[in-house]
């Protein structure tokens, strides 16, 4: 039997232009400077390196994965009762996709990652101005869950 191996999240991000530099970046502009954490660019490989090890992680792909999809079938709409049209605008009785961030942000990091998911959430740093409406939300639970491990060490 030939074996194919499946593709790495951070592949399938990357298929939705979504990159490891660019959510570094994001979370790096967001970043409070702290001498006790260390310089900012010992930060900047504990970011990398700390976004790597996530990335590896199954509940982390499982739940990045129901949000790719997710975004997947608004942009074709086909998530009942909201059509291609509202979902495209980001509507505000969407909240499945703040749900997931903010599991996201839980799971990597604990209860203290939901405020840094809102400060993320509310200003759209980065990249996450630029991602649809799904996306954007996982893409700052992964941010903010990173970022709160990082500087809680």
């Amino acid at each position: 039997m030939n074996k194919t191996s499946s593709p790495s999240l951070e592949e399938r991000l990357n298929r939705e232009s979504i990159t490891l530099k660019e959510m570094v970046e994001t979370a790096l502009s967001m970043y409070i400077y702290d001498p006790s954490i260390g310089t900012p660019a010992q930060v900047k490989k504990m970011v990398e390196k700390e976004f790597k090890k996530v990335l590896q992680d199954i509940n982390v792909a499982s739940l990045v994965m129901a949000g790719l999809s997710l975004e997947q079938a608004g942009r074709k709409g086909l998530i009942p009762g909201i059509s291609r049209e509202k979902y495209n605008s980001d509507p505000v009785d969407l909240i499945a996709d703040e749900i997931l961030g903010q599991s996201i942000a839980i799971y990597l990091a604990g209860t203290r990652a939901l405020f840094e998911f809102e400060r993320l959430d509310k200003k759209k740093p980065g990249i996450l101005k630029r991602l649809p409406p799904i996306l954007d939300d996982v893409a700052a639970g992964l941010i903010s869950g990173v970022m709160v491990k990082v500087c809680s060490r």
